[in-house]
């Protein structure tokens, strides 16, 4: 089940922010080894504290967090401008209302409703296309973010397809690209078979999309 987090619900929905951050070390530190954790077993960075809405996907049978993406707005400081900006052809095309970053995008794999069909994280479907809710009903047009290569080759098997903007093996080995993706009304259409992993929550509305 889907659980948006805004800014000024951080307090009473700390917990499943504290297993989102927990997973964020699990993925980001022991397993890809991109950055380092923090000494409470947490990842956090400079951005978790400035404007962003979080979405966790809620395991519906253990009440855990077994995925979650972090969204901001690209007209303040973004992750990709900061560490990726080799990966933008001209980065300031890519600073715009309309435009949001996606960062911190991860899954567990401990939880037993976790796959469907051996291949497809039913997280990453709930997450997906949360993602792509959520900035249409806020007047967001594109998500731009970078991921692991095999993320993109995994989308493509059940609907959603970005586009690539740029490609390369990072300092640890690891094939990573930067992607494109439109939120309209087709790239909705491609994976709207998999609404009911949301749980029927309907996408945050805004008050104002910065």
């Amino acid at each position: 089940m889907i659980e948006y987090i805004e800014m000024h619900e951080r307090n009473q929905k700390a917990n499943l922010l504290e297993q989102f951050y927990r997973l964020r070390k699990h993925v980001f530190c022991d397993t890809l080894g991109w950055v380092q954790a923090n000494g409470d077993g947490l990842e956090m960075d400079e951005f978790d504290d400035r404007f962003n809405v979080v979405i966790v996907n809620v395991d519906e049978q253990t009440g855990t967090v077994d995925g979650g993406v972090r969204l901001m707005p690209t007209t303040g400081p973004t992750l990709l401008h900061k560490v990726w900006p080799d990966m933008l052809p001209n980065p300031e095309e890519f600073r715009s209302s309309d435009i949001w970053e996606a960062t911190r995008f991860c899954v567990g794999n401990l939880s037993s409703t976790t796959r469907k069909r051996n291949f497809v994280n039913r997280a990453t479907l709930a997450l997906s296309l949360s993602v792509l809710e959520f900035c249409s009903a806020n007047g967001i047009s594109k998500v731009v973010g970078v991921c692991e290569k095999k993320f993109f080759d995994m989308q493509r098997v059940y609907g959603t397809r970005a586009e690539i903007i740029s490609s390369k093996i990072d300092e640890n080995g690891v094939a990573i690209s930067c992607g494109l993706w439109q939120t309209g009304k087709q790239a909705r259409s491609q994976i709207a078979w998999a609404k009911p992993f949301l749980g029927g929550v309907e996408p945050v509305l805004l008050k104002k999309a910065a």
